[in-house]
């Protein structure tokens, strides 16, 4: 059994650019290349992929903390912060 691709409107393609890119809806209304909102709308899915994982990470880490008191790893990005502290 396939599923169909349903079609989203205009609206529905802003709507899901400007919540989750952040570009303001105005912008949103004027890109008019159909290969350019294609891409957009592409990383959108990327981006909300990446938002679920994070998601159960988090709950993993919360399970975790509640069940042993574990906490979770420190974040191995390096701030400008961390760059003027010298670490």
């Amino acid at each position: 059994m396939t599923e169909e691709k349903k079609e989203l409107t205009r609206q529905e393609e802003n709507w899901m650019l400007m919540t989750t890119l952040q570009i303001p809806w105005r912008d949103c209304n004027a890109i008019e290349d159909r290969s350019d909102r294609d891409f957009l709308l592409e990383k959108v899915k990327e981006v909300q992929k990446f938002m679920v994982e994070q998601q159960k990470m988090e709950e993993k880490y919360k399970e975790m903390a509640a069940a042993g008191g574990h906490q979770p790893p420190e974040s191995n990005i390096i701030t400008p912060q961390d760059i003027l502290q010298g670490r």
